[in-house]
């Protein structure tokens, strides 16, 4: 069994969750400068100053006023056909849509009809389809996934560019059994609506650009228990969308939050949380009671004044031993530093000790894996 004072190893000690930037105090010695030695200047004959020359008047340039581009002109006669035998052919197919759109999704510089439609069965499915003249294409989902688009009623369905390649996208969201959330994504490749992407969560589905280069996310979360979600996120590498970071959240926004101690992995979640809620007397009411004697409160909360927010992830319990254990997990901090949001990345492993009123964050050892500017915060 590893006893307490191995868990205790020697390390850097922090009291609050690992500080982003150590802002260094600059000395300057200042010293008198001798004043420099003043040498009247020799005296100059007087010049007379020659006339003014008069102004001349400023002619304002006349003021452009540009002339927008006319707008495309819709033949009514076109649109009207259009819709005629986009009806007939829903009709012919027994079809009710849901909703419908009137989209050019495969750049051909013609706009196509993009519907869902929910089709009788037990349980019944959600299907999407693509209705390009004479030709209707069925948007598939994968054989193996076992909701398919979804299992109600919805008109959760977009059309646009949603990762920055420059092709349209056509977004289907669904929702099936319980509580589970659905996202396809299809484009077109030239000879079909292939799919480009799918997503199943069961505490949300939602598309968010977080980092501003004009290519959404995609936010599955999972439920986590204790009115906590874990969140991955999935980011477009030009390709495909991958992994590239996991976040713990609340389930509901309402506050205030429970705090769980429970475990030494809830603790630790429930200490970043409270950071980035900003509650950092809850934050600080989670330290053991030896890191508080050593950190009094309003100390210690100096230290996190220019935090604007924390997000941790690969929360992993990782050796215990009687009431003490170690918790490794990955944190990103976000600080205002002179108006610039500075993102840092830490691999922390937490000391946690079981107290009477639950598991308690004793101290912690960092090391820095990543720093960047956050050019865009939303």
């Amino acid at each position: 069994m590893m006893s307490r004072e191995l868990l205790q190893r020697p390390r850097r000690y922090i009291a609050l969750f690992p500080s982003v930037l150590t802002l260094a105090a600059l000395l300057v010695a200042c010293r008198p400068t001798p004043l420099p030695t003043t040498i009247a200047p020799t005296p100059t004959p007087t010049t007379p100053a020659p006339p003014p020359s008069p102004t001349p008047t400023l002619v304002p340039a006349p003021t452009l006023t540009p002339t927008p581009p006319p707008a495309p002109t819709l033949d009514p006669a076109a649109v009207a056909a259009n819709v005629a035998a986009g009806e007939a052919r829903l009709e012919a197919e027994g079809v009710e849509p849901l909703c419908l759109r009137w989209e050019d999704t495969d750049a051909d510089g013609e706009p196509e009809w993009v519907g869902l439609y929910l089709q009788p069965g037990e349980p019944p499915q959600l299907r999407a389809f693509i209705l390009d003249g004479d030709a209707w294409r069925d948007l598939q989902p994968l054989k193996e996934e076992k909701y398919g688009l979804g299992e109600y009623a919805n008109c959760e369905l977009e059309v646009r560019d949603m990762n920055g390649d420059g092709r349209v996208e056509i977004i289907v969201w669904g929702h099936a059994g319980t509580s589970t959330d659905l996202l396809h994504v299809f484009t077109w490749d030239g000879e079909t609506y292939a799919l480009l992407a799918f997503f199943e969560g069961d505490a949300g589905v939602r598309l968010e650009n977080a980092d501003g280069d004009l290519a959404d996310e995609v936010f599955v979360g999972y439920d986590a228990g204790d009115d906590l979600v874990w969140e991955a996120v999935h980011t477009w590498d030009g390709a495909n969308y991958g992994w590239t970071w996991e976040r713990y959240t609340w389930f509901y926004l309402d506050r205030p939050h429970a705090y769980r101690t429970d475990t030494p992995e809830h603790a630790v979640i429930s200490f970043y949380l409270a950071v980035d809620d900003r509650d950092l007397p809850g934050a600080y009411g989670l330290l053991s009671p030896e890191s508080q004697a050593a950190a009094p409160a309003d100390e210690w909360m100096a230290g996190f004044v220019s935090t604007v927010a924390a997000e941790v992830g690969a929360v992993h319990e990782i050796r215990r031993s009687g009431d003490i254990a170690a918790v490794v997990a990955q944190v990103r901090a976000y600080d205002n530093i002179d108006g610039r949001i500075i993102a840092t990345l830490w691999d922390v492993e937490w000391t946690v000790a079981l107290t009477p009123a639950g598991w308690r964050l004793e101290s912690a050892a960092t090391d820095e894996l990543d720093r960047w500017e956050a050019v865009y915060y939303p």
